[in-house]
C-alpha cells in the first residue's frame, strides 16, 4: 500500500492526528532520548578509560611494593644543624674539597667551576660540578655533598653518557663569607 492509497482511505482528521502524533513522538525523541543516548556513549567511553587506568594500576602494584621496600632500606639523611659559610680564601681550594668528597667513592671529578658573576647579596655563589662514575656511587656523593655545611641547595642534576662513562653535572649554591 502506498502513501496515496492510505491518504485516500483515511479521513483527513485521522491523518492530521497521525501527523501531530508523529511530530510529538519525534520531538520527544529529540528532546529526551537522543541527548541521553549521547551522554550514555560519553559515559561508556569514560568508563572504558577508567577501567584501562585501573588495570594499569593493578599491574603496577608489585612495582610500588618493591619501591616501598627499597625506600625503607635507604639510609636516613639528617638535616644540617647549623649553616656554615665557606671562607673566601677557601674558594680557591674548592676543587680539592670536592675531590675529597668524590675520591673515597671512586668518582672522578672533571670540573669544579665557581661562577663569580652569580654571587648574591646573601653571600651565595653558584658552583658547577662535573663527576664521572657509577650511579650508586654518585648517589653517595650527593649524600656527602648534602652533609657539606656551606651547601645551601642543589639546583640541578643532569646526567648523560659520555665516551668516558656516565657523567653527572651538578649546579649547587654554596654560602661564602
Amino acid at each position: 500500500m502506498t502513501f496515496a492509497e492510505i491518504k485516500r482511505r483515511l479521513p483527513p482528521r485521522t491523518l492530521a492526528f497521525l501527523a501531530v502524533g508523529a511530530l510529538v513522538a519525534g520531538g520527544f525523541m529529540a528532546m529526551f532520548i537522543v541527548p541521553d543516548y549521547r551522554q550514555c556513549q560519553v559515559l561508556t567511553a569514560e568508563n572504558a578509560g577508567l577501567r584501562a587506568t585501573l588495570e594499569v594500576r593493578r599491574q603496577m602494584v608489585p612495582v610500588v611494593e618493591t619501591l616501598k621496600k627499597a625506600r625503607t632500606d635507604l639510609p636516613e639523611v639528617t638535616a644540617m644543624t647549623g649553616q656554615e659559610r665557606l671562607p673566601l680564601a677557601e674558594v680557591g681550594r674548592l676543587a680539592a674539597i670536592m675531590d675529597g668528597l668524590a675520591a673515597p667513592l671512586r668518582l672522578r671529578l672533571t670540573q669544579v667551576s665557581p661562577d663569580p658573576s652569580s654571587v648574591t647579596r646573601d653571600g651565595l655563589v653558584a658552583v658547577r660540578l662535573a663527576v664521572l662514575g657509577e650511579s650508586d656511587r654518585f648517589r653517595e656523593f650527593l649524600l656527602a655533598l648534602g652533609r657539606y655545611a656551606p651547601l645551601t641547595k642543589v639546583e640541578s642534576v643532569v646526567t648523560h653518557v659520555g665516551r668516558d662513562g656516565r657523567e653527572y653535572r651538578v649546579k649547587c649554591w654554596l654560602s661564602v663569607g
